[in-house]
């Protein structure tokens, strides 16, 4: 049997047929990705956010137990210094401007002890703690930052 000339090269004919399955190919991934990132969306939205800490949370007992995993398992002191004065490679937690938990607010110190702070050496959860640890230790610092307390 002999071919059929249809008038079209067969490498025309494949480039087209390659560029339609690449086009499809392109358009259900991006309605894949779209729809995945609309779920999340919407997941995150029903998702409640996690509240805040705020000085109600100080107690004399948190900060001292605070005051415990900072100079312990936290190893807050190898970098702040034993009496928070800061080092070379960590900032004062005395009353100083703050760079990072901005104005040294409760709220803000706790989030760098759960998050850390990028491109510095301060990691979330420093030393393994755990968030009820991390929440001892914002206590203590903010204590300490406030005058509240001596380091």
């Amino acid at each position: 049997m002999a071919p059929i000339d249809d008038g079209v090269s067969h490498d025309a004919a494949d480039h087209r047929r390659f560029g339609n399955v690449a086009r499809t190919l392109l358009i259900s991934t991006a309605t894949v990705f779209f729809a995945g990132a609309a779920a999340l969306a919407l997941q995150v939205q029903a998702t409640p956010q996690a509240a805040q800490p705020d000085t109600t949370a100080v107690t004399p007992e948190r900060v001292e137990l605070g005051r415990a995993i900072f100079h312990g398992q936290g190893t807050c002191f190898a970098c702040h210094g034993a009496k928070l004065e800061g080092s070379q490679i960590a900032p004062t937690l005395m009353p100083h401007e703050w760079r990072d938990a901005k104005n040294g607010e409760f709220a803000a110190i706790y989030y760098v002890a759960t998050h850390g702070v990028r491109s510095t050496l301060m990691v979330a959860y420093p030393g393994g703690i755990s968030r009820e640890q991390a929440l001892a230790v914002a206590s203590y610092v903010w204590s300490v930052s406030r005058g509240k307390v001596k380091p």
